[in-house]
């Protein structure tokens, strides 16, 4: 796993790709918000964007394998066996989030959403003319959890769906088998139906301590029956604004449902440059994958040491997933929210915490996928804005 350098990009080739992680922030404020990655594309993704690029390839997307290249990796990599022919194509995942809840539950009926949770999630239920009913997660001391009796609860109150984010963001957390079961069997028991939004589900470092995220599907054939899986390789291999995602479905009464039911124009915008950077992604993009999850785990471990002897009162888990981390600061309780306040106090870009939600106050999601030189500069400004108080 050698030979990919994530320390070099420089903040003037950062700035130059005109993307919103950089382009939206002011000329010396250091961008640690939108889930965008600051390292050079996987080459074997890089490659084939170039020579769809020199083939002229702008027409009309058709299927160019990568259902089954996603069939191939999410079997090897994570142990979930699905039917490639039950895979559709969509613009982005939330896209795929919002036409699930329109086909799998009634019309107007409320959507269960953990908290704190993903900013648009909050939005796209409405979109669908559906109220959320929002289930706080609960920290057990030892991290992290659903909570079913507030899950179960919810769908007791008309509930048909749930939004799962799995690994979860922002809290970083990868729920494990018996968790995924617990829900299941909640789901189950009030006949609901689980949207399993996948998208990070890449980005979990290899190691003995740590292990592929569970696909939720994977948990057992009834899970499989009320659930579908939305994902892309966007996130993993920083590929967004290609516009290109799928969803899996898992019984011929799903594939049935969704065809009679979801318009083409409904999913229409899937790109043909999107699905061969996709398809490379998952043929040949493994290797890169794990050197960036190294790198980002690295990172992790690092803020968790300097914030512990620097800045002892922020709360934070080294993230098991994702490469965003939770940071508490309400132990400093600053004036205004911690997004706000370290923009305007040491001018670095976190993702405010009250935009996620109930659950969210007092927090900052801080993203880790940048080289380590600029996360050292930007807790740098951050111990010294919080020690200048």
């Amino acid at each position: 796993m050698t030979g990919f350098d994530f320390d070099s990009p420089t903040v003037e080739w950062l700035r130059s790709r005109g993307t919103a992680r950089w382009h939206d922030v002011a000329e010396g404020v250091i961008p640690l918000w939108v889930a965008e990655m600051d390292f050079q594309v996987a080459p074997p993704v890089q490659q084939a964007i170039e020579a769809a690029v020199a083939s002229h390839a702008y027409g009309y997307p058709r299927d160019n394998g990568l259902r089954h290249s996603w069939a191939g990796w999410v079997n090897k990599v994570q142990g979930l066996t699905i039917d490639p022919l039950k895979v559709r194509y969509l613009r982005n995942v939330l896209s795929g989030v919002q036409l699930a809840i329109r086909t799998y539950s009634s019309p107007g009926s409320p959507v269960v959403l953990p908290s704190p949770a993903y900013m648009p999630f909050w939005e796209v239920p409405g979109l669908e003319g559906r109220d959320i009913i929002s289930v706080p997660i609960i920290d057990s001391g030892f991290g992290w959890t659903l909570d079913l009796d507030g899950i179960s609860d919810a769908f007791a109150k008309g509930a048909e769906s749930i939004i799962l984010c799995q690994p979860y963001n922002p809290l970083g957390r990868v729920f494990t088998i018996d968790e995924l079961r617990g829900l299941a069997e909640v789901v189950d028991r009030h006949h609901g139906f689980v949207v399993s939004d996948e998208i990070h589900g890449p980005l979990v470092p290899a190691g003995e301590s740590r292990k592929a995220s569970v696909p939720y599907a994977s948990i057992s054939e009834l899970a499989s029956s009320h659930s579908v899986l939305v994902s892309s390789a966007s996130k993993s291999f920083n590929l967004p604004g290609l516009m290109t995602a799928f969803v899996t479905l898992f019984t011929d009464e799903q594939a049935k449902v969704w065809d009679e039911k979801v318009h083409p124009l409904d999913a229409e915008g899937v790109t043909t440059i999107g699905m061969a950077a996709n398809k490379a992604a998952f043929d040949s993009g493994q290797e890169w994958l794990n050197a960036a999850n190294c790198y980002i785990h690295d990172n992790a471990v690092w803020l968790s040491q300097v914030l512990a002897d620097q800045l002892p009162g922020v709360f934070y888990r080294i993230p098991e997933g994702t490469y965003l981390g939770w940071l508490d600061f309400s132990a400093y309780e600053l004036p205004t929210s911690p997004g706000e306040w370290f923009l305007r106090h040491a001018r670095i870009r976190l993702d405010d915490g009250p935009t996620f939600g109930p659950g969210g106050e007092g927090h900052a999601r801080i993203n880790l996928a940048t080289p380590r030189y600029l996360l050292e500069e930007a807790v740098d400004r951050m111990v010294s804005a919080i020690n200048a108080r």
